[in-house]
């Protein structure tokens, strides 16, 4: 039976009118039952006939000798480890009609009254610590005889009854409901003295003793934090009916050695793990959003999945979350953003970092998603994740509604229905990257030795929101055909049950302390990866951002068919820095491109090449001392990881006293991306450390870095989100371009000393930005300008020895 519903609009806050009213935000959501749909685990039965073996109390199926040393179930020494819990609430539909009383055994065939709905969900636990109070005073009664008064003792004040919660508990039960894993997750929070650990146990057993009587045992295979705050390898979850039918008791017992026991009494919060809040805003120019897809309006999908209506919502509830859709939508008006329509990483970086600063009270459970028209880069980028918006990370994504996704093949039996998919499939894939995941053909690069999270294997054949569609054997209409609109099991587990702060948006990055040395096992006999500076030597002076480049040579015998941005667009590549005998860091791209697959067939000797700011990672600066640092990168080409050389570069300590006074505000996470992404008027601050650097460390190669970013935004009328106080009032207007004054400040910066600048911004990115300041003054109708500046590239190209064929590129763009 279809059930027509507005999906958490009992969640939504009070607010006025939207803006999307006749957008697509108000399509119906029309899902089956739950109970009704195949992928839906509603509880579970037993006979009845002879229960007795199962007693409520038999915790002697345990057996002592598989007991184990918590530290040994660690992927990392002392890192963290992976759990789950459960629900409670109105049983789910039960076989057959309730009997009221049996009259003894009934001949025949017996019905399964032993039955157990669903518990998945979370539950909670408090302790509560309570001084023992003082008693009230017995009145004294006056003596009889005719002695002195003597003054009674004063009563002692009755002690104040403060229960003060010393250790909270959340466990995560993930038996049944959609797409079950079958893990209980314990988290545990100690005030006094404060630590922190969380478990994740698999599954062994699952019994139903009794109507809505249930236990589940667990063995722990993941932890993190302090061992002794969740004793023992052993969890018991076991909930009982209360009064009515459905249950109304639930204890954790965690059992340690020698069969020692801690038992807590739980109290269900929730059927979902986690609260979270989307909200969905778009650009006036760009198409409506499309939050929903009607599965049934395309006859590419699985025979035995239901013809139903979801929403980013269902998506999302059904991983697990409990999803509220923001109410405060707009459509953001472009009249002020002049001619250019499509957005730069700048533009869109600038945009979503005003969104964050102005309206930072949205919980932390939360994420915004932009609809904007088109990227820069063309139809071929189809999203972007941003993964270092606002004060946290991976908070917002955008949507690019005209690119490849709208691009249904030729003869596609329902045109329209394929493009609302694919913007729908992207639009959840974006998000998912804010959840932490992973692309599915790149879960491997996860785990090199050191990470706090299990080791991952990748999966190019996955039918996850999370794969490309176009990756798969046989292609996007393969990937359809048997895509369930969901998660794979390994993502839902760790979304579900990893430690919070891996997934929630906002909080830390998921790597961290990874090991970093050469690694034969990474050697590809098809692929050489180098990484290199591009300069004579492998010194920085101080406060100056390490650029470096790689190359991806093909040294086997035949062509390799690869993608063209395989070392430009954030998702392939990982680096790891490491300061001398200090911590490694693992380096994130600060934005992350999924876009349209772009191969070309590599031949035998030839090579790709990228550029990256290895300065500045999503978590802030990965080089910002003095000394001799280890960098390292790692990338997947076609299922094979491959490792570089571990190259060593150095940082000069400070020439002058000025670097010195100028370094606490320099390396900050706003510097670091206004540098990276050339330009970020709204960061004010920012731009004044960046005028500081130019004025007071002139010489210093970091100031031509600084006259880069402040200049690079005149060269295009920019665009950038303004409002008001009130949201609603939110509207992409335009800086106008100064292209004069930006060209005079990146000519100075970029072909006053073509040496220089090349070796600090590197070859790739130094020619890029000559060839941005030509095309604006072309655009401007300055072809003596635009002319003056290629020339000098190529000049700079032929004296640096650059590759022929880009030196010929560039040459063309003169006649």
């Amino acid at each position: 039976m279809a059930v027509k519903t507005k999906e958490s609009s009992n969640k939504t806050k009070a607010s006025g009118k939207s803006k999307l009213d006749t957008d697509d935000f108000t399509d119906e959501v029309v899902l089956i039952q739950d109970e009704e749909h195949p992928d839906y685990v509603p509880g579970i039965y037993s006979d009845s006939a002879d229960p007795g073996d199962l007693g409520h109390d038999d915790l002697e199926a345990f057996d002592d000798a598989d007991d184990q040393d918590p530290a040994a179930l660690t992927p990392v020494p002392g890192g963290p480890v992976p759990g789950v819990p459960g629900i409670p609430g109105i049983p789910g539909r039960i076989p057959g009609r309730i009997p009221g009383r049996i009259p003894g055994r009934i001949p025949g065939p017996q019905i399964p009254l032993n039955f157990c709905s669903a518990l998945s969900g979370t539950y909670s636990y408090s302790s509560p610590f309570r001084p023992t109070p003082r008693p009230f005073p017995i009145p004294r009664r006056p003596l009889p005889l005719p002695t002195p008064s003597v003054p009674a003792r004063p009563a002692r004040p009755v002690g104040p009854f403060v229960p003060l919660s010393l250790i909270s508990i959340k466990v995560r039960l993930d038996v049944d409901r959609f797409f079950p894993q079958n893990r209980i997750s314990i988290e545990v929070n100690r005030r006094f003295p404060f630590s922190t650990a969380h478990a994740i146990a698999e599954v062994t057993s699952d019994r139903c003793l009794g109507w809505n009587h249930r236990r589940v045992e667990a063995n722990i295979t993941y932890r993190d934090g302090l061992d002794s705050l969740i004793p023992g390898n052993r969890v018991i979850f076991e909930a009982a009916r209360g009064r009515g039918i459905g249950y109304g008791t639930f204890k954790l017992t965690l059992i340690g050695p020698g069969r020692t026991r801690r038992v807590y009494n739980l109290n269900f919060e929730s059927q979902h793990f986690d609260e979270v809040e989307f909200e969905v805003d778009r650009v006036a120019n760009a198409d409506v959003p499309t939050t929903t897809y009607d599965i049934g309006s395309h006859p590419n999908r699985p025979a035995n999945l239901p013809a139903e209506n979801i929403s980013m919502d269902t998506v999302y509830r059904r991983a697990g979350f409990d999803v509220s859709m923001s109410p405060n939508r707009s459509v953001i008006p472009t009249s002020g953003s002049g001619a250019n329509g499509t957005w730069s990483d700048a533009e869109m970086h600038n945009a979503m970092v005003t969104y964050w600063s102005r309206f930072a009270n949205l919980p932390k459970w939360a994420m915004w998603v932009l609809f904007a028209k088109r990227h820069d880069r063309g139809r071929g980028l189809g999203g972007i994740m941003f993964d270092d918006i606002g004060a946290n990370h991976r908070q917002g994504t955008a949507i690019f509604t005209d690119s490849f996704i709208q691009d249904a093949p030729a003869g596609d039996p329902n045109a329209a229905a394929w493009r609302r998919r694919m913007v729908f499939w992207t639009a959840i894939h974006e998000m998912g990257h804010a959840f932490n995941l992973a692309h599915s053909w790149q879960k491997s690069l996860s785990y090199n030795g050191g990470d706090p999270w299990i080791p991952l294997t990748n999966n190019n054949e996955a039918r996850t929101f999370m794969s490309y569609p176009f990756r798969v054997s046989g292609g996007e209409s393969a990937f359809f055909s048997d895509f369930r609109f969901r998660f794979m099991d390994e993502e839902l587990v760790y979304m579900r049950h990893a430690p919070r702060r891996f997934v929630q948006m906002g909080n830390e990055d998921w790597f961290s302390n990874h090991n970093l040395e050469q690694d034969s096992s990474l050697q590809s006999g098809n692929f050489d990866l180098e990484i290199r500076p591009n300069k004579s030597g492998n010194s920085y002076q101080f406060l100056e951002p390490v650029s470096l480049e790689l190359k991806l040579k093909n040294v086997s015998d035949q062509a390799v068919e690869i993608e063209e941005d395989l070392l430009e667009d954030g998702r392939h590549i990982t680096l790891f820095v490491q300061r001398s005998e200090g911590k490694t860091r693992k380096w994130r791209s600060l934005s992350t491109h999924c876009h349209h697959e772009h191969t070309t067939d590599l031949k035998p000797g030839q090579a790709l090449y990228g550029s990256h700011m290895v300065s500045a990672s999503t978590d802030g600066w990965t080089i910002d001392e003095p000394g001799f640092y280890n960098i390292q990168a790692v990338i997947d080409v076609n299922d094979e990881i491959i490792s570089s050389n571990v190259l060593r570069v150095y940082v000069n300590p400070p020439s002058s006293l000025e670097e010195s006074k100028l370094a606490p505000d320099y390396f900050t996470e706003d510097v670091a991306r206004t540098i990276s992404f050339a330009g970020a008027p709204s960061l004010d601050s920012a731009n004044d450390v960046l005028r500081d650097v130019t004025d007071r460390c002139a010489k210093n190669p970091a100031a031509r870095h600084a006259n880069l970013a402040l200049s690079a935004p005149m060269l295009r009328d920019f665009k950038v989100l303004s409002g008001a106080n009130d949201k609603a009032e939110l509207e992409i207007k335009s800086i106008n371009a100064k292209i004069d004054q930006g060209a005079k400040a990146q000519t100075a910066a970029l072909i006053d000393d073509p040496d220089s600048a090349a070796d600090t911004l590197g070859h790739i990115r130094y020619f890029g930005m000559l060839n941005q300041l030509a095309t604006a003054l072309e655009d401007k109708g300055d072809d003596k300008g635009a002319i003056k500046v290629l020339k000098s590239a190529v000049s700079t190209m032929k004296k640096r020895q650059v590759l022929d064929s880009v030196i010929k590129e560039t040459e063309k763009k003169l006649k």
